[in-house]
């Protein structure tokens, strides 16, 4: 914690944005100056940014999305609550892809199921749901959603074959 406001924000200082433009200062300056100059006339800018958070170039933005990802995404750094590129949908579609299985296996409330509890991981891993939100989805409480989130992470850790299956829709994922 940063109680007495001795810590600079990386994404608030002005050396952070121009570093971004260019590693010489005076280049980068000038080329801010100039975007400025040629984006004068944006009618609504936070529509033209990317999640309200920067606005400039492709690169730019794609670099702005690289260092928020070395970050990763941390609920107590509201910058980095924007880049969930997953919902629910998605996730429930690629695993039943992944693992040649009906859409109602991942939702069938039956004692240890694994698919379920799959779901539940990776949906409060990847997406920016409250576990509230999580739980309306699989008919549970909030705390149960956590539970069932922690203890499929620690069976993954121990079987080798849970954890090959959670990988492999991991990597499915990513090629979103």
């Amino acid at each position: 914690m940063d109680y007495l406001n001795l810590r600079k924000s990386d994404i608030s200082d002005p050396s952070f944005i121009l570093k971004s433009i260019d590693h010489d200062t005076f280049k980068a300056m000038s080329k801010y100056r100039e975007y400025v100059s040629e984006n004068q006339d944006i009618k609504n800018p936070l529509r033209e940014s990317y999640r309200h958070i920067a606005l400039g170039s492709e690169t730019f933005i794609e670099r702005v999305k690289e260092k928020i990802e070395h970050l990763g995404r941390r609920r107590e750094i509201p910058s980095t609550r924007f880049l969930s590129k997953y919902d629910v949908d998605t996730i429930i579609t690629k695993m039943t892809q992944a693992l040649h299985i009906e859409r109602s296996i991942i939702f069938d409330k039956k004692r240890g199921n694994l698919n379920r509890s799959l779901a539940i991981y990776l949906i409060k891993r990847f997406t920016l749901l409250s576990l509230s939100e999580i739980g309306e989805l699989f008919k549970m409480d909030y705390s149960a959603v956590s539970q069932a989130a922690k203890r499929f992470e620690q069976k993954s850790e121990v079987n080798h074959e849970i954890k090959e299956v959670m990988q492999r829709v991991i990597t499915v994922l990513k090629e979103v």
